[in-house]
């Protein structure tokens, strides 16, 4: 288990309950996939931007509510890492390691959240007042800057799951965590890198799967150490 235990415990605790609201990643998701079709992966793909660009303003308040939940839950990431990393052995190069994965992903994925929020109200408001041709450039602005956030995305999302995957290793060599939850880190870090292959290869999006187990490692091992923090 962790060492000093009882003189971390306020640390550990930061670190759990940093884990647990880091969770509100996924009703930020739903919000952005599943309930306005924010995300625009699949608009680009399809290049319906002009589409995209109408149904988010119609679902706007929605849309940057989605994102505003995203913003929030990267925040918990960067305690929740840094709790991990204090609590980690130092002698072990992966805890290092992991924490500075995050420190390159973390601030990458709130830097592009933050710049989506804005993208997408100035777009929505632009929107509002467009006609004509000036709509069409607009669909091509909308399709510029969504390609940048999802390149942004993509590389904070393999960073903060190398991360992940990094101290879950630590972990399981000081067996400071379950050997279920460390392995849990390990396979979605592997999964979130698998991912990317998809540009290449359609049949890689099947390791999109490693995005939700990202987030709910953050959860899991919140909740854990908030128990622990309890003994």
């Amino acid at each position: 288990m962790l060492e000093n235990q009882i003189k971390n415990r306020g640390l550990i605790r930061l670190g759990g309950i940093a884990g647990i609201f880091a969770g509100i990643f996924l009703p930020g998701v739903i919000l952005q996939i599943g309930v306005t079709n924010w995300f625009p992966e699949e608009a680009l793909q399809s290049g319906t931007m002009t589409a995209w660009l109408n149904n988010i303003s119609e679902q706007h308040i929605l849309a940057l509510s989605g994102i505003t939940l995203s913003i929030f839950a990267i925040i918990c990431f960067m305690f929740f890492a840094l709790s991990l990393y204090r609590l980690l052995p130092k002698e072990r190069w992966l805890t290092t390691a992991g924490f500075a994965s995050h420190l390159a992903g973390i601030p990458l994925a709130l830097a592009a959240f933050v710049f989506a929020f804005g993208f997408t109200w100035a777009l929505v408001d632009l929107r509002a007042v467009s006609i004509g041709e000036d709509t069409k450039h607009l669909s091509s602005l909308a399709a510029f800057g969504m390609r940048g956030f999802l390149v942004g995305d993509d590389l904070a999302t393999s960073l903060i799951g190398l991360g992940n995957g990094l101290f879950a290793l630590s972990a399981l060599q000081s067996k400071a965590l379950p050997k279920w939850l460390c392995w849990w880190g390990v396979i979605a870090a592997i999964l979130v890198w698998l991912v990317l292959l998809r540009y290449l290869i359609p049949a890689m999006a099947f390791a999109s799967l490693g995005y939700p187990l990202v987030i709910l490692w953050f959860v899991l091992t919140g909740i854990y150490l908030l128990r622990m923090s309890r003994n």
